[in-house]
């Protein structure tokens, strides 16, 4: 017997050994994990789950939605409802509103349920009306690709950009149904559109109000960007005084706050002491504390010195807290309506560098009003938020009364029209009125 002979035979039991083990392992039943430790195990039960849902899951499923809801769940873990993974839509979406502005057609649109779009108001001045488009055109592709179920918030960010005077081609639908894309009867065409500023207005509703022979600036602060204090704000208020206001009301009511920045500023730029404290930082964790920082005036001088009211209700939160924290322990305004919020907590924003199109929102530390009154709402049930000095609360079915009011009156165009045929035009308002009283000096009427 040579030696070759001899080796073969050998080994043949374990060749007939490992066949029958690949076919235990792929004739039919599912391959058993090898045991993992750690966080390697941590990668495996994802991997396993993963691959169960593409293997089994009686569905459509989509690998890049599965992947960010994933990442999405990781941070709802952690219980704080502030903490979150942004995928590059929201994460896009978050950066232009605190950023106030981007560039865009400067046009109204709606979505229809097939997914083009309807333009429903053309901008005077703005890029859709110097290329020509109008109202009820019907837009089916942005740069050549379908929007045709697509979401509009998908649409709009590719409709909009970060780059001034860039330019983006519209395929259109003219003179056909204005509820579908795909209308035969449609004529259709491309426009090219340079892409003009979409300035984010969060100061709204700015007017005069007149109360017992006075005259009172009124204006609504709807969140906190880049740009809501310099310059809205600023010309907001000198547009009031210049119409010969006596005293302010600014309404924070439905405010859920934005960027800090801007509320600082704004606080610094109504408190008349240099090196007053306006809001500061103390984070639990030992390691986040060398980011803490107190926020101060800059300087003795203040925009006005007329009496300032806020309006604040339950969906008064964050940066609109930290203004009326402010405001109120410095004796600069008069604090109307419902407990705030509750909402202290400072979320520090990150782009992931393995992708950076993701963001990440991580609570990293807290605020505390001048006087050291923790804003946000306690883990033992503490209600936090700002208690005003005169409590109003809202009647049943009050609160969503004036959301409309201030939808309506928020409208920058065709508001004449707005006030003859919106009926929430002239809702009442028992909070603005209160404000308006206290401001003359007349009695304040609180009713339940």
């Amino acid at each position: 017997m040579n030696r070759y002979f001899f080796i073969t035979f050998a080994f043949l039991p374990l060749f007939v050994l490992a066949g029958v083990i690949v076919l235990w392992v792929f004739g039919g039943k599912e391959q058993k994990p090898s045991p993992t430790n750690g966080l390697e195990r941590e990668f495996a039960l994802y991997l396993e789950v993963r691959q169960k849902l593409l293997d089994h899951y009686d569905g459509p499923l989509d690998e890049r939605t599965l992947a960010d809801q994933a990442l999405v769940g990781m941070a709802q873990g952690t219980g704080d409802g502030y903490t979150r993974v942004h995928p590059p839509v929201q994460a896009t979406r978050q950066e232009r509103e605190l950023r106030g502005a981007s560039y865009g057609i400067n046009c109204g649109i709606e979505l229809n349920e097939d997914g083009s779009i309807r333009i429903t108001q053309v901008m005077s001045g703005g890029g859709g009306e110097k290329a020509g488009l109008l109202v009820d055109d019907v837009i089916v592709s942005v740069d050549g690709v379908s929007v045709l179920g697509q979401t509009l918030e998908n649409s709009r960010l590719r409709i909009q950009s970060d780059v001034k005077d860039s330019v983006v081609v519209l395929g259109i639908r003219r003179g056909g149904d204005t509820r579908r894309g795909d209308d035969p009867k449609a004529r259709a065409m491309d426009v090219t559109v340079t892409r003009s500023e979409v300035v984010q207005y969060s100061v709204r509703d700015v007017h005069i109000e007149t109360r017992h022979g006075r005259r009172f600036g009124f204006l609504q602060i709807s969140d906190f960007n880049a740009n809501t204090f310099d310059p809205q704000f600023k010309d907001a208020l000198r547009e009031l005084m210049e119409q010969g206001a006596e005293g302010i009301v600014i309404d924070l009511r439905n405010n859920g706050g934005g960027r800090v920045p801007p509320a600082v500023d704004m606080a610094d730029a109504l408190i008349a002491e240099k090196g007053a404290l306006i809001v500061f930082t103390r984070a639990n964790r030992e390691s986040n504390r060398r980011n803490d920082h107190d926020y101060r005036t800059t300087d003795d001088t203040a925009l006005t010195s007329l009496p300032i009211v806020l309006l604040v209700d339950n969906n008064t939160a964050s940066a609109a807290e930290i203004f009326t924290g402010a405001m109120r322990d410095h004796g600069r305004a008069l604090i109307i309506g419902d407990r705030t919020h509750g909402k202290g907590l400072v979320q520090t924003i990150f782009r992931l560098g393995n992708d950076e199109q993701y963001s990440m929102n991580i609570t990293t530390t807290q605020y505390y009003t001048p006087l050291g009154r923790r804003v946000q709402k306690g883990d033992k049930g503490e209600p936090g938020g700002i208690m005003p000095d005169i409590h109003m609360p809202y009647r049943p079915g009050e609160q969503a009364n004036i959301r409309n009011r201030q939808a309506a009156r928020a409208a920058r165009f065709n508001r004449e029209e707005q006030e003859k045929t919106n009926r929430w035009w002239t809702v009442e308002d028992r909070m603005l009125e209160a404000a308006l009283d206290a401001l003359a000096g007349r009695p304040i009427k609180v009713k339940d």
